[in-house]
């Protein structure tokens, strides 16, 4: 239809195409020839003027204009494609891999190919004769081999010089401090590398030489590895506790062979691969090297997960009492991460591998990415436990102790930088795999605002964290000081009861400040919210007033203090016992049966406090009237004096015993009272005290008794002939 709309215009022009082309053809030769010419304005100004005499042609045509409305309306009511859906986008995709993967060369085909290469190159060094025979290859390679190891003793003496004039200990203990793992560092790992960099500064001077590059890469390949088992001995040095001793022993025993040949295979492969080797070995023959020993070390990664899943776990999972006890949503999290942390490893080794093997020429590249994210990982755990050991520091040898604030704001500190440190890995391990998160926060505009909003979040997360640390320790230091003497004093019971509500609103006001500041740093617009907020807060008070007059009555009583945390108080109502807990609507007690009673504040109309600076103990002596009173007084003042000077009972009595003397009388005998002032909550046990004395006071005294209801009973003996004689005047 197009190309009769085409033939159409080309009939309907007639001269007016022919006269305005003549000249631009005439002008522009290379066009007839199928030539691209260079632009031209000139051109540019005639085709222009020829697409306008073309459109004024078509609109003064009236039956072109209509042939090109009856097209265009036929386009428009062309039905658009069916959709393909979930199936057809399937098969779309298939097809692509399908025809991505005809693109690229066999596996079998391209291993023969770099097998062949690799055999060819060696075969060119077995038989190369150019002044390089297997003598001087032998020679050049020993020579390398023991200048490295007349360095390396060199600096292996020098330091045991200087370890034994310091007097140093020579082995790594068990949980090492930071000047141990300095020292161990320097023993065991710089000396090898000094030797080797010297080793290096000499085969650069000498000229390209077989042996010496042999010797170079054998001798970077075992420092490489010694080196990988050193940091991996610091790791589980610094790891060692009481609780992970079997695990670490483990490890020591049984991985350390593995982990040798992990390194060593790791930094072969990163040896070889170098380029100026590729001009004495070859770089078939290099590449095909590195690979098998990449290959080699992510196999190896995937046995040592295997066999040492167990310990490992072990050490993830387990932690101190205090962190088991205060932590129990990280425990939580640490025995996932436990359970699950060989199924990565095994992942990313065994998809790498069989990417090597059966993938296209490109998958190397996919396994050194691989090895390098597993030696960063171990670079950031050996980071991460040093600094834990740091912020840690040494248990303090003397009784003076550290302010809290100094040791909760060490432990923000190094927090924090753990956190960066995380953060650094994550860009780390986007560079190796050839991505960036800092450039592309750079170069988009959506990575710019998504790196401003998380750096004013994480700005506001770091203040509001320090904001509660210091608070916290201040309200923690008040109610239990850890600091006894002229710096620390003994809390109060009102400050026992206010401070941890004090606590709880200063928690929800940061909270509430953070989540706002937080909203606000992402864009959204917070003004409705706190206007929301604030009739939704409105309505709620006017729908529970019960639960307002609860607070405020609850307020008015701690600000009164008539009661706290720790007093026996009767509330009314029946509700009397021991206050365990206050909170900001209810009182929580505990009465003598162990009965826990939630009264509301509201509920609360007079507090009976007996726990207030001092209480009376009344003391009670009930004896019979035919008793001495005057003896039975002065055996409650002996028993008083007796109580003031017991050591144990001492500390409960704040003044001696007051003898209010004979009180009254009843049916069985006479009353004596008297009573101790006494602290607090031990009038009973006074009382009991007492008891117990002068019971065994009045047993031994003669003239005096104790009265009961049974005190005449039976009654005393009547002879026959009274009763006769009463019975007769009755009669």
């Amino acid at each position: 239809m197009r190309s009769l709309l085409i033939v159409c215009l080309l009939v309907n022009l007639g001269p007016a195409w022919s006269a305005s082309d003549a000249s631009a053809v005439s002008a522009n030769p290379g066009t007839s020839s199928g030539l691209t010419p260079a632009p031209d304005p000139a051109n540019a100004t005639t085709a222009a003027s020829t697409l306008n005499a073309l459109a004024k042609t078509v609109k003064a045509n009236p039956a072109a204009s209509a042939l090109v409305a009856a097209l265009q309306k036929v386009e428009q009511n062309k039905a658009p494609p069916a959709p393909k859906g979930l199936i057809g986008l399937i098969s779309d995709s298939l097809d692509v891999i399908q025809s991505n993967m005809l693109q690229v060369a066999k596996p079998q085909k391209y291993w023969q190919e770099q097998f062949a290469r690799a055999a060819d190159e060696l075969s060119t060094i077995l038989s190369r004769q150019e002044g390089e025979t297997p003598l001087t290859v032998l020679l050049h390679f020993i020579e390398m081999m023991a200048l490295f190891g007349f360095v390396a003793i060199t600096f292996r003496y020098v330091g045991k010089r200087v370890r034994q004039h310091f007097k140093m200990e020579q082995a790594l203990s068990i949980d090492p401090s930071v000047k141990e793992v300095l020292i161990y560092i320097l023993r065991h790992i710089v000396p090898l590398v000094l030797a080797l960099l010297v080793e290096i500064a000499v085969v650069i001077t000498l000229p390209p030489s077989l042996g010496r590059a042999l010797a170079t890469l054998l001798l970077y390949t075992m420092i490489g590895a010694s080196v990988f088992r050193a940091f991996c001995a610091i790791i589980f040095s610094l790891s060692s506790s009481g609780h992970r001793n079997v695990a670490i022993h483990i490890m020591y025993r049984r991985a350390w062979k593995l982990l040798y040949l992990i390194g060593f295979a790791g930094w072969f492969g990163d040896a070889i691969n170098n380029p100026k080797l590729y001009f004495i070995i070859g770089g078939a023959l290099s590449s095909l090297g590195a690979t098998a020993a990449n290959l080699l070390a992510a196999i190896l990664c995937g046995v040592f997960a295997l066999r040492f899943r167990r310990p490992v776990a072990h050490l993830i999972r387990n932690r101190s009492l205090e962190v088991r006890g205060s932590h129990r949503a990280r425990m939580e999290t640490l025995e996932i991460v436990a359970s699950l942390w060989h199924y990565p490893i095994l992942l990313l080794a065994g998809g790498v591998s069989l990417s090597t093997v059966f993938g296209p020429a490109s998958s190397g590249e996919a396994l050194n990415h691989a090895l390098s994210s597993v030696a960063l990982l171990v670079s950031m755990f050996f980071i991460g436990t040093l600094l834990h050991r740091i912020g840690r520091g040494k248990k303090p040898t003397s009784l003076r102790r550290q302010s809290p604030y100094i040791l909760r704001l060490k432990a923000a500190i190094f927090s924090l930088l753990q956190i960066v440190m995380w953060i650094g890995f994550l860009e780390l391990l986007t560079r190796v795999w050839d991505h960036s998160l800092l450039n592309f926060a750079n170069t988009t505009q959506v990575g710019h605002l998504i790196l401003a909003a998380i750096g004013k979040i994480a700005l506001t997360l770091t203040v509001a964290w320090l904001a509660w640390i210091v608070l916290d320790t201040a309200i923690q230091e008040a109610i239990t000081p850890s600091r006894s003497g002229r710096y620390g004093r003994n809390p109060t019971t009102r400050m026992r009861t206010i401070l941890p509500l004090l606590r709880n609103a200063a928690l929800l006001i940061i909270l509430t400040a953070t989540v706002i500041t937080t909203l606000a740093n992402l864009g959204l617009n917070v003004t409705p919210l706190l206007a929301s907020a604030g009739v939704v807060g409105l309505a709620i008070g006017f729908g529970s007033q019960s639960l307002v007059k609860d607070v405020i009555t609850g307020i008015f009583i701690l600000i009164e203090d008539s009661m706290s945390v720790g007093d026996w108080v009767d509330v009314g109502n029946g509700h009397i016992g021991t206050v365990e807990h206050m909170s900001i609507r209810t009182v929580r007690l505990r009465d003598g049966n162990g009965s826990v009673h939630s009264v509301p504040f509201s509920q609360i109309l007079a507090v009976k406090n007996d726990s207030r600076e001092y209480a009376y103990a009344a003391l009670k002596l009930h004896v019979t009237l035919e008793s001495s009173i005057e003896d039975a007084l002065k055996l409650m003042r002996e028993t008083g004096a007796e109580m003031i000077e017991d050591a144990r009972l001492s500390r409960l009595l704040l003044a001696p015993i007051d003898i209010y003397g004979l009180n009254g009388f009843d049916l069985h005998g006479a009353i004596l009272t008297g009573a101790f002032r006494t602290r607090p909550q031990t009038q009973a046990e006074v009382v009991r005290a007492f008891n117990l004395r002068i019971k065994a006071k009045v047993d031994a005294a003669p003239n005096i008794t104790f009265a009961n209801e049974w005190a005449n009973f039976p009654a005393p003996a009547v002879p026959h002939e009274d009763i006769d004689s009463a019975e007769q005047s009755t009669g």
